[in-house]
């Protein structure tokens, strides 16, 4: 008699076994899930974070791109330079030198200051058959060329005084190459001397 309380126990602790190890399962069936659940939220949210991140970089963007017509119209760029008329090359006594004053002008042919590199250069035409012959030449810098500038009686103007060996003795041309930092812009501007009009 004494068997079956103890089968009757024994199958109450097996039946206890099994629903504690289907609970058991069942928590981490679901602990999974869950898990599954929270990587996937949080790979969503990366997602939008990054998706948010791009398009106010394309909003700030498109805000400080455009410019107004009219603001753009108003706003002053280099247009081209000259050489001005006190530009040629001055010889006095033993000395020689080219001199340079470079006029930027907008598209109103009015002068305004230019951020750039400067190229200067003499060139010696030479007579009949003869090749031309570079005299002097400089390259300036932008720092070079801002602190070049002037006013006065001249004009407005980036000067420069280029040495020369000797007066040369027949026509030479003084050019000047710019190269606009802001746009990229390249403008050449020439000046002809002849032996007839020369200074000193």
């Amino acid at each position: 008699m004494t068997s079956r309380p103890v089968a009757a126990v024994v199958l109450a602790l097996t039946l206890a076994g099994c629903s504690s190890g289907k609970r058991i399962a069942r928590t981490n069936d679901a602990l999974r899930q869950e898990r599954e659940l929270l990587r996937e939220q949080v790979e969503s949210l990366n997602a939008q974070v990054a998706e948010l991140k791009t398009k106010v970089s394309e909003l700030n963007a498109a805000r400080e791109t455009p410019i107004p017509d009219d603001v753009l119209a108003a706003l002053p760029r280099v247009a081209g330079i000259m050489l001005n008329r006190f530009s040629t090359i001055w010889t006095e006594d033993d000395s020689s030198e080219a001199r340079f004053f470079v006029v930027p002008r907008d598209g109103r042919e009015r002068f305004i200051q230019a951020v750039g590199s400067l190229e200067l250069r003499v060139v010696a035409i030479g007579g009949s058959g003869e090749e031309p012959r570079v005299l002097a030449e400089r390259v300036v810098s932008p720092t070079e060329l801002r602190d070049a500038y002037t006013g006065g009686l001249t004009g407005p103007s980036y000067v420069f005084h280029l040495p020369l060996d000797a007066p040369p003795d027949s026509s030479a041309v003084l050019r000047a190459v710019f190269h606009d930092a802001i746009t990229g812009a390249t403008f050449t501007a020439e000046s002809l001397f002849t032996p007839d009009n020369q200074s000193g």
